[in-house]
């Protein structure tokens, strides 16, 4: 999903600093997005609200804009350092501008950037984040796309762990963040080596450009042709379970959402779709560490579950796992950016 422009306005609500969250026993953390920084954190809260559990995990993004934007600046980490989940953060390996290049970062030219973003980051508290160097890379929509110089996304993806690694205090690890599907190019070939790799991100959305808009067949026989797919396609999930197995590292669905979109290609309310993300992310076999709900969208491309949702059925849906996974192992605390 895109990064996130300008710093948001103010803070809507406080977030006490020890709350108690759901996790399944074994070990799945659930957590969401619900926007920027102090927007984001407050949303997070309220998000709680809706599964039951205040999340223990808060993904954010930086902004694109300039490197003073991408280096942990404090409008963006600050109002996580108050929140008691685990922060995530999608960092952008390069600013907008066709000067920067992956093959200058594999170089070592933007480390200052990298060790400034460290930095900020132990000094906040969040010495624990899990960093999320250029997500999505095997598309095309990112200037870090990864396509036409594998070698210079490897290079640059290395360079950010081995500065990040150095800094004092620090205790990061590091999301490795394909989307799900085919793509541009098949994305295992700028993996980055399990040295410098600990859980395997795959970001998935109930969207289908090939069942959705449903035929004369129906909606739901739609939803499940769409799942089948993101199950079982070239470089669908059970492809990146299998890949996360073969290098011994956890999973993380670091973003999913259901999806909403004026063009028809969403799903719509799919409470199955719920369902099957559930079985899959609480399948031992599949290992998934943590998952990230991405509860937020636009009026043409919608995800939020909450308030005024177009998905009442999956929000539903979404409280009854959650407090399954409640009553299948002990409540625990949220997962700290602390050590």
């Amino acid at each position: 999903m895109p990064t996130a422009g300008t710093p948001s306005a103010g803070v809507a609500e406080a977030v006490t600093a020890a709350h108690p969250v759901t996790r399944a026993s074994r070990g799945l953390t659930l957590g969401v997005y619900s926007g920027p920084d102090s927007k984001g954190v407050a949303g997070a809260a309220r998000f709680g609200v809706l599964t039951g559990a205040a999340p223990g995990g808060v993904l954010d993004f930086g902004a694109t804009d300039r490197w003073s934007n991408i280096a942990a600046p404090s409008w963006l980490i600050a109002p996580h350092a108050a929140s008691a989940a685990r922060f995530e953060y999608s960092m952008p390996m390069l600013p907008n501008g066709s000067q920067y290049t992956l093959a200058a970062c594999a170089a070592g030219a933007y480390d200052t950037y990298w060790r400034a973003a460290a930095t900020n980051l132990v000094a906040h508290q969040l010495s624990a984040s899990i960093i999320r160097p250029g997500w999505e890379f095997n598309g095309d929509w990112y200037h870090w796309a990864a396509k036409n110089n594998i070698a210079g996304y490897i290079g640059c993806f290395r360079a950010i762990v081995t500065t990040m690694r150095a800094a004092a205090g620090q205790h990061f690890t590091f999301d490795w963040n394909p989307t799900l599907g085919k793509n541009a190019f098949p994305a295992e070939l700028a993996y980055p080596g399990d040295a410098y790799v600990d859980f395997i991100g795959v970001d998935i959305y109930d969207t289908s450009w090939t069942h959705y808009p449903p035929t004369a067949t129906g909606l739901a026989v739609a939803q499940g042709a769409a799942w089948k797919d993101d199950l079982n396609e070239d470089h669908g999930l059970a492809f990146w379970s299998a890949f996360a197995r073969t290098h011994t590292k956890p999973m993380a669905i670091t973003e999913w959402g259901l999806v909403a979109m004026a063009n028809g290609h969403g799903g719509g309310d799919d409470p199955a779709f719920v369902d099957h993300m559930f079985d899959f992310m609480t399948d031992p076999a599949n290992n998934v560490a943590y998952e990230h709900y991405f509860n937020t969208g636009t009026p043409t491309d919608d995800h939020v579950l909450t308030g005024a949702t177009k998905f009442p059925n999956s929000a539903a849906e979404y409280h009854s796992r959650v407090l399954a996974l409640a009553a299948s192992g002990p409540a625990v605390l949220s997962d700290s950016n602390r050590r």
